[in-house]
């Protein structure tokens, strides 16, 4: 089960919602985050447990989502995080430019509690090694505007 999400994201309320729906979930699961994509990197380099999953907005400043999105797929230490693009903007607009490079998926941020929380409770029961193939079930379902690697 993936059990520790860390999500990057400059609105408060967004980062309130996605905490608040993991604990709803499982009150053991891990939730960190960042206000932007700088702020992200440096919390994973003193990190001493690194995230199964890490959470990217794209609109960020400092360094925004494909700046951070980047920086951790050239880094030896965290390439292998799987990385969710998590955005307003429209799945069909920037989904095939985050599979591209390198995030395993694009999530166009649900518009409700409900649904992030029934998105996020399916990671959840997922473990690391099944994750595409979740990613890949969901996507399928048509429930969340998702593309999937």
């Amino acid at each position: 089960m993936i059990k520790n999400f860390f999500l990057a994201d400059d609105d408060r309320d967004d980062t309130d919602l996605f905490g608040e729906a993991l604990r709803k979930i499982d009150n053991r699961i891990v939730f960190r985050s960042a206000a932007n994509g700088k702020e992200l990197i440096e919390q994973l380099h003193t990190a001493k447990e690194k995230p199964e999953i890490i959470f990217l907005d794209i609109n960020m400043p400092e360094l925004d989502g494909w700046e951070s999105l980047k920086t951790l797929k050239r880094n030896e230490n965290l390439r292998e995080i799987p990385v969710v693009m998590y955005s307003t903007s429209a799945a069909f607009i920037d989904g095939n430019r985050a599979i591209k490079e390198g995030a395993v998926c694009y999530l166009e941020k649900p518009f409700s509690f409900v649904k992030l929380k029934d998105f996020l409770q399916e990671l959840t029961h997922s473990s690391k090694d099944e994750l595409i193939e979740t990613l890949k079930l969901i996507e399928a379902s048509k429930k969340h505007n998702i593309v999937v690697a």
